[in-house]
């Protein structure tokens, strides 16, 4: 078995640990969460008899013998867990964004490569049906070249507001743009150059919350296709969804459109909502993407194969983001580097 350890368990530690507690190939051996109180539901929820707790993940990594390593911590607490654990020759699955610095995110990568450790980060939509089908019909030429990218992932002002508590130290750009990024990547196989980006603050800012409300990029690739990406997180709470994700690709053939606004089942009691139709229990068992994921990661060192999603991907991703920020500060177009 391979023996996991979980740093940090919010909502998306909770998720992997809800798929370790089911695997059949890895096991929770110890969880690092400095809510005392979270830290003893993990480990009755989702541990086994031999699942030990820290407040510390520094003290975690000293006293146990890990494989796997899962980093949850909020966004821009990566870094030092991620070292760490590589130092410790850990193989690494690390929630995105892989930082919110490019340079923490090129020291990361530097260890991680040193340590000959696998890793991949967690862009989630490769094991979405619906991109996969989008995915497959590229490659097999049905839309033609893509010219236009329309990327669009916004949240409830809940998630700023309630569900982070460092939305401060982020941005909907950090958190919402890697998964348009992955996928504009993914499924065009085109390269970025350049970002002209605009950010807008007032109702978070209103609110205490020193970031942005919404940031809203036009991308040029290197063929000369375009894409327009756009990211909202104070979008009103009566929305059916807590988020709202559409893409679109505009090929010299055809279109493929994505809309995950409707989940395909529709909610009417004193609310109207669309309940999140995948990652979910069914029969006693977590699937969905999310947990298919982490399942493959697993599958790549069992079998030592290359993860689906590199590392230097990973990297790049961040590249791109980081230039969307300065452009933003900068007021002007800014060059992306092409690792």
């Amino acid at each position: 078995m391979i023996k996991t350890a979980i740093v940090g368990l919010g909502i998306r530690g909770s998720l992997y640990a809800q798929t370790l507690k089911y695997s059949p190939h890895a096991e929770l051996s110890a969880i690092s969460e400095i809510n005392e109180k979270t830290l003893e539901e993990g480990i009755k929820n989702y541990g086994t008899a031999d699942t030990k707790g820290y407040a510390q993940y520094e003290e975690m990594f000293d006293k146990e013998r890990i494989d796997l390593a899962i980093i949850t911590m909020p966004d821009h607490l990566h870094k030092e867990p991620v070292i760490l654990a590589a130092g410790n020759k850990c193989h690494l699955f690390i929630e995105k964004p892989l930082s919110t610095s490019f340079y923490d995110a090129q020291k990361m990568v530097e260890e991680i490569k040193k340590a000959g450790v696998k890793s991949m980060v967690a862009f989630e939509n490769r094991w979405y049906p619906s991109f996969i089908t989008a995915k497959r019909a590229k490659d097999d030429g049905e839309i033609g070249d893509v010219q236009i990218i329309n990327a669009f992932l916004n949240d409830t002002i809940y998630v700023p507001t309630r569900m982070l508590t460092w939305a401060a130290f982020t941005t909907p750009a950090w958190f919402l743009f890697p998964h348009l990024i992955d996928m504009a990547l993914w499924l065009s196989g085109k390269k970025v150059i350049s970002v002209y980006s605009k950010g807008f603050k007032k109702f978070l800012l209103n609110k205490g919350i020193d970031t942005y409300d919404s940031i809203t990029s036009l991308i040029e690739f290197s063929d000369g296709a375009a894409g327009t990406f756009g990211s909202s997180w104070v979008y009103p709470e009566s929305m059916p969804l807590i988020f709202d994700h559409r893409f679109e690709i505009v090929g010299s053939k055809g279109v493929i459109a994505i809309d995950l606004r409707d989940q395909m089942i529709h909610k009417m009691t004193d609310s109207y909502v669309h309940p999140f139709a995948h990652g979910r229990i069914i029969h006693g068992m977590p699937v969905g993407y999310a947990a298919d994921m982490l399942e493959s990661f697993i599958d790549s060192i069992r079998f030592d194969l290359d993860p689906i999603v590199e590392i230097d991907h990973a990297l790049y991703v961040v590249s791109i983001i980081d230039t969307v920020h300065r452009s933003i500060e900068s007021g002007r177009v800014e060059g992306v580097k092409i690792l």
